[in-house]
């Protein structure tokens, strides 16, 4: 430990508040139902919290705090897998030894949230190691963000100097870049925009078709041609998310990307590339990694599995002084954790054909499969620890009747796509093959009750 107050004192208080905490959460790990004397307790505060939040939540769920691995306990002593993993925050799992020494760590500091005005050295290690792991590309330089739809705006505004007075963005069908004014624009479901202004102008294309992928790079190339006939004088750049997970983890072949990618290349057309849930999340740490597209990306935005977000962009895209500001870098403990986090996954056997995030997407999207040969689901979809499939004929009900019923029986997820809607998985890393076991038992069983 090197931040904040240090003595031999505080080390070994820490070494061993560490143990006790680990230790603690470790008993949190395996299904349990509630407790009867406390189902009143869930749902009085769940009651609550839609009254003050006035919105209902998706799920009764309301943290103990407690958990350990893909464990997570609810406030009325339930215990549930938990494969969602607050939208894909929790890539390594409740209570990960990395997750609790950075909050130690940070506690010996003098403050709890950072500002991009007067850095700290955790900012600086977490800035050095991310722009480190590309080494490969263009990009260098990263400016921290508040959340992910922020870290989209950065890459606009990046963008929108360079090119002004060219702003028109082309996007893909089902894009989402989060909720800010700025990124309802790209996002593609209209209930999330609803009674709110467009504030620049899209132009959007086709993204990867399932039901015609020979034909997919050519349609997408014929529609982006037709845009620029029209547009040529107005776009600035191109965004893209290479897996869409709103849209259910629609991805495709290098070939396509690399098609658009030459396209826009030879049109002088920057590219941005939204990896904010892909971050860490495929066989390379990156997806455009992944898909060996290096060459092309001008600007990426990444956060979740980092604990912050952020965004990279090329010396040539560097703005001016002035555009780039905010309060927040975001918690001393999630900079740490973000440090750590890409060490120990680069240094770990996480990474590459053999590595575990590939195992896990084989072991994931095989036992998928054989629960498509019994009828039971159908249209799979699995790339690094992300999956999907769709449950029946795929409607909104049926689809929210299957989670609700997971989620009753010790399993938490959530939705991807819209019509067809499917179920989606965010896989932590901590989950081990008898996890499996049990968690695939849960979904076959809960299929049946619901089929």
């Amino acid at each position: 430990m090197e931040l904040g107050a240090n003595s031999k004192e505080i080390r070994e208080q820490i070494n061993e508040l560490f143990s006790a905490i680990l230790m603690e959460q470790q008993k949190f790990m395996q299904i349990k139902s509630a407790d009867p004397d406390k189902i009143d307790l869930l749902q009085r505060a769940v009651k609550d919290l839609k009254k003050f939040r006035g919105q209902e939540l998706i799920y009764p769920y309301i943290s103990s705090g407690r958990g350990h691995g893909p464990f997570t306990e609810l406030i009325d002593g339930s215990i549930k897998y938990d494969l969602i993993g607050a939208m894909g925050v929790n890539l390594l799992g409740h209570s990960h030894p990395l997750y609790i020494k950075s909050q130690l760590e940070a506690a010996t500091t003098d403050t709890m949230m950072l500002g991009n005005l007067l850095p700290y050295q955790s900012q600086l290690k977490l800035n050095q190691i991310l722009l480190d792991s590309v080494s490969g590309t263009k990009l260098e330089h990263f400016w921290f963000s508040g959340s992910g739809s922020m870290a989209g705006d950065t890459a606009i505004k990046i963008l929108w100097q360079k090119t002004a007075p060219k702003y028109k963005v082309i996007t893909f069908t089902g894009a989402f870049a989060g909720r800010s004014l700025g990124m309802l624009n790209i996002t593609q479901e209209p209930n999330y925009s609803e009674g709110i202004p467009k504030t620049f102008e899209v132009l959007t294309v086709p993204h990867y078709n399932y039901h015609d992928p020979q034909n997919s790079l050519a349609n997408t190339l014929r529609e982006l041609d037709k845009i620029w006939e029209k547009e040529k004088d107005d776009i600035s750049s191109l965004m893209i998310e290479l897996v869409q997970g709103e849209a259910g983890f629609i991805f495709a072949p290098r070939d396509f990307y690399k098609g658009i990618f030459e396209w826009a290349k030879e049109k002088g057309i920057y590219i941005f590339v939204d990896e904010v849930q892909t971050f860490a999340r495929t066989t390379q740490l990156y997806a455009f990694q992944h898909f060996g597209l290096e060459e092309y990306v001008d600007v990426v935005t990444i956060g979740k599995a980092l604990q912050t977000c952020g965004t990279f962009y090329t010396n040539e895209l560097n703005p001016r002084p002035g555009l780039l500001g905010g309060t927040f870098a975001g918690p001393n403990s999630s900079l740490i954790a973000g440090e750590k986090t890409v060490k120990y996954l680069l240094e770990g056997n996480f990474y590459g054909e053999n590595g575990r995030i590939h195992r896990l997407e084989k072991t994931f999207v095989s036992k998928l499969q054989k629960l498509e040969l019994k009828g039971k689901i159908s249209d799979i979809r699995g790339i690094g620890v992300m999956a999907s499939f769709q449950v029946g004929d795929g409607s909104h009900d049926l689809t929210f009747k299957v989670l609700n019923t997971f989620f009753k029986n010790g399993l938490i997820c959530f939705k991807g796509g819209k019509k067809p809607s499917r179920v989606r998985f965010l896989i932590p890393l901590s989950i081990t093959e008898a996890h499996i076991e049990e968690i695939f038992k849960i979904i076959e069983d809960s299929i049946d009750e619901e089929l």
